[in-house]
């Protein structure tokens, strides 16, 4: 998950920093948003997925495997 999350926000600054003008292109004719608006979009949405896969694997798995370490050491 790191490194999907790093390859997403990476490219998209390493996109504002070397290819301003992809980013400026319209959506299409007479659209005044560029293509730059949605990808931005895309970066939070996909941070906010990836946290939420986070989450319930840290809730679940790997809870269970801190009580089990916890359990095991204090034996």
């Amino acid at each position: 998950m790191t490194i999907v999350m790093m390859v997403v926000y990476f490219g998209y600054i390493l996109l504002i920093a070397f290819n301003k003008g992809f980013l400026a292109q319209k959506l299409g004719p007479g659209m005044v948003t560029s293509i730059g608006v949605p990808m931005g979009l895309g970066v939070i949405v996909i941070t906010i997925i990836l946290t939420t896969i986070y989450v319930r694997r840290a809730n679940t798995e790997f809870d269970a495997m801190k009580d089990e370490i916890v359990k095991e050491a204090s034996k």
